[in-house]
């Protein structure tokens, strides 16, 4: 009988066990200069059911989820217009600041939106950087935590690091240099399953 595991998400049986590589990415800027390094983080399990994956692609498919988060900020920057357009006393200033946040505003969610509809309408053909395993990964990103001190953590299926064709995929969707999985992807090779560490030290992103 095969072994059953429990949900991350839900805290049901039956799901299944996806071996996941952590990443951290830490950006350093120096004047103009922004340089990051990047290193593997943590090798681990993580376990979800079906229903959990497809009810997080439903929601990722549905735009209105997305715009609500997206569109905060040009709410905020239009509420600010209309109390500097109230509460301003110099009609010079007050019109030119009234316009200033109205076109920022405005500008981000045009923005927010044309990008929102397009991810939506590639997560709905399970095409470009929206596949299945990205909303895997997505969701077990949710779950796991989103920084390891000053560095930011990527999750990627173990599956997909060792598939070294979808290596610049993976550099498209997260932005994690192709030589830094190649050297993940030849130490998981080489080493045995239960000696796998994370990386103490930070290396370089070469394509960064």
């Amino acid at each position: 009988m095969p072994e059953q595991y429990i949900c991350k998400k839900c805290g049901n049986g039956g799901a299944t066990d996806y071996p996941i590589v952590a990443f951290r990415t830490m950006t350093v800027r120096s004047g103009r200069k922004i340089q990051k390094y990047q290193a593997m983080g943590e090798v681990l399990n993580i376990s979800l059911c079906s229903s959990c994956i497809d009810a997080w692609i439903a929601t990722r498919r549905e735009p209105k989820h997305q715009l609500m988060k997206a569109l905060k900020y040009p709410i905020l920057l239009a509420v600010l217009a209309v109390a500097v357009h109230f509460l301003g006393q110099n009609d010079l200033v007050r019109w030119v600041m009234c316009a200033l946040f109205g076109g920022f505003a405005l500008a981000i969610a045009v923005s927010e939106i044309k990008r929102i509809r397009k991810e939506t309408t590639e997560i709905r053909a399970g095409n470009g950087n929206f596949t299945r395993d990205h909303m895997i990964e997505e969701l077990a990103a949710s779950l796991l935590p989103a920084k390891h001190a000053d560095a930011h953590l990527s999750y990627v299926l173990r599956a997909r690091v060792m598939d070294a064709k979808q290596h610049g995929q993976i550099n498209r969707e997260y932005g994690i240099s192709k030589k830094k999985l190649a050297q993940v992807r030849q130490y998981l090779m080489t080493t045995p399953e239960n000696t796998v560490k994370a990386w103490k030290t930070i290396n370089k992103g070469e394509n960064q």
